[in-house]
């Protein structure tokens, strides 16, 4: 019969491989065949254009553990940012604070319970943020 320590050996050697893989997947280092196996997820790039009318948009993005700082986009410029989210669970989330003369609002740009892209991008308007998909966009309101 099997011990209990064994088995929590065991368990916690395959989580400790299974995090390693999890580290491994947030750097560019990973190599093709991983990837191509399922074991880590897709890099994910986000990219965030102006399309405000004269007007230049500050955009700051961050998850829970990495502020990506402050951008400053002339109309029709665009700024991106890469990641790999969660291997475990779909909980990677990157939020972004969007402002502009007389104007201030957060979304969430990149939801892993919601979003299913690699290249996810998004266009901001005065009146939202619209996604942008090869036959059509699709638009959201601000959150606040």
């Amino acid at each position: 019969m099997v011990s209990i320590s064994k088995i929590a050996l065991l368990l916690s050697l395959l989580l400790t491989i299974l995090f390693s893989l999890q580290l491994k997947g947030s750097e560019d280092e990973v190599a093709p065949s991983e990837v191509e196996k399922g074991l880590i997820p897709n890099k994910v790039n986000v990219a965030i254009s102006n399309f405000l009318l004269s007007k230049d948009l500050t955009v700051h993005c961050k998850d829970k553990h990495n502020d990506l700082g402050t951008h400053i986009l002339k109309y029709g410029e665009t700024y991106d940012f890469g990641f790999r989210p969660n291997i475990f669970w779909k909980v990677t989330l990157y939020f972004c604070r969007f402002t502009w003369v007389g104007a201030s609002h957060s979304f969430d740009v990149y939801k892993q319970d919601r979003d299913e892209c690699d290249q996810c991008v998004w266009n901001i308007l005065e009146s939202g943020p619209c996604k942008v998909y090869p036959k059509h966009n699709q638009c959201y309101v601000w959150k606040n």
